[in-house]
């Protein structure tokens, strides 16, 4: 596998300069196994002829990259690119001017909705993709030959593969459709969590009542921010279970809270300000207290509901050959549900089943008389 390994910031201006192609494709090497950020370790780019893989351990101001790659003029191809949208936000703040996602592309093709790059290379190109090294520590230097190559070999190809792709989507009608979804995906990488919204994330927040509830509201807000500014995996600032169970026990005392079974780190870390967010909430006049959680699936007709919409979703694969997970995902229609019973979203905040590629497919949704 030919490619040119960029490890200084010369090399780097230079690479930018050449950059001048409105597609490139774009893939990135992290690590993500304690800390709230992912940390690159390599950053592939190619064109239609060349491979670059850049060290960001060596390559200390990326500036230029970004400034080059997210040009109005840019579309970036990647596959499945979720957690490299999350990495580029982290580091540069920034997102794509627009995207094309080759897995995204497979599952408008009926290829199922996370098909490997590995399958699709196969599929399209006759090319057979090793993933020997998935498991690789991107932020241990050296690295090998083998793993450069590796790393090359999963960007050199998707343009090639984004362009068959495209051709079928164009052939049976999906382009459009397929291109509304990417800027939707776009779309949702920008939307930072609010840590006032944290504890609604909780795993079984729903079993509290208000007033703990206003102890969870504080405990999660906390855990978001410190974690945020430590750089640290939720979990490794407080488990979420502990969490829970400090705001239905809501402790008074570090002997009643190193009952509830915490690790000892954090209790000697967190103890005194766990004490006094528990405080805090306890303290809140019920006028201030969350609302009581109520789970969608608990509402008389979901069962109906979802089986309805699931039902026109398979409808309609059967008329667009879009895969029906794709036209309303369970996480979709738990969106739906919640704005139409719940009414967490104001009534302008249409809910993706309701707009874009989606709305004429599910037009008799809209006409529902539930949504006051």
């Amino acid at each position: 596998m030919d490619y040119q390994l960029i490890e200084n910031q010369s090399q780097l201006t230079e690479l930018c300069q050449g950059l001048t192609e409105n597609r490139l494709a774009i893939d990135t090497e992290f690590m993500r196994r304690r800390s709230f950020y992912p940390h690159p370790g390599l950053i592939q780019v190619a064109n239609d002829a060349e491979v670059w893989l850049i060290d960001p351990l060596k390559v200390t101001d990326l500036t230029p990259l970004w400034d080059r790659l997210f040009g109005l003029e840019k579309r970036l191809v990647m596959h499945a690119p979720g957690e490299d949208l999350q990495l580029f936000l982290a580091c540069s703040g920034r997102l794509p001017a627009a995207m094309d996602d080759t897995q995204l592309a497979a599952a408008f093709l009926g290829k199922g909705i996370c098909c490997g790059l590995q399958k699709l290379l196969d599929t399209y190109l006759g090319i057979e993709l090793s993933k020997e090294h998935t498991r690789t520590d991107w932020l241990a230097r050296p690295l090998s030959p083998e793993q450069l190559d590796y790393a090359a070999r999963d960007v050199s190809d998707l343009l090639a593969l984004q362009e068959k792709l495209e051709l079928e989507l164009k052939e049976k009608g999906l382009l459009d459709w397929y291109r509304q979804e990417t800027e939707l995906q776009l779309s949702r990488a920008a939307v930072v969590a609010e840590p006032d919204d944290a504890y609604l994330h909780i795993r079984n927040s729903w079993q509290l009542a208000p007033k703990q509830l206003a102890v969870l509201k504080l405990l999660a807000a906390w855990r978001l921010k410190l974690a945020r500014e430590k750089d640290l995996a939720v979990n490794f600032v407080v488990k979420e279970d502990a969490l829970w169970e400090i705001a239905r026990r809501q402790p008074q005392s570090m002997g009643q809270l190193k009952r509830l079974g915490l690790h000892p780190m954090e209790l000697r870390r967190h103890g005194e300000i766990l004490l006094d967010l528990v405080r805090q909430g306890s303290a809140l006049a019920e006028s201030d207290w969350p609302e009581p959680i109520k789970r969608i699936v608990d509402y008389p007709d979901y069962k109906a509901k979802y089986h309805e919409i699931r039902e026109l979703a398979r409808t309609k694969q059967e008329e667009s050959g879009v895969a029906a997970e794709l036209l309303a995902s369970k996480k979709l229609i738990h969106q739906y549900l919640s704005w139409l019973w719940k009414k967490e979203y104001p009534e302008q905040q249409i809910p993706a089943l309701l707009q874009g590629w989606r709305k004429s497919l599910f037009a008799t949704l809209a006409q529902t008389p539930q949504r006051d």
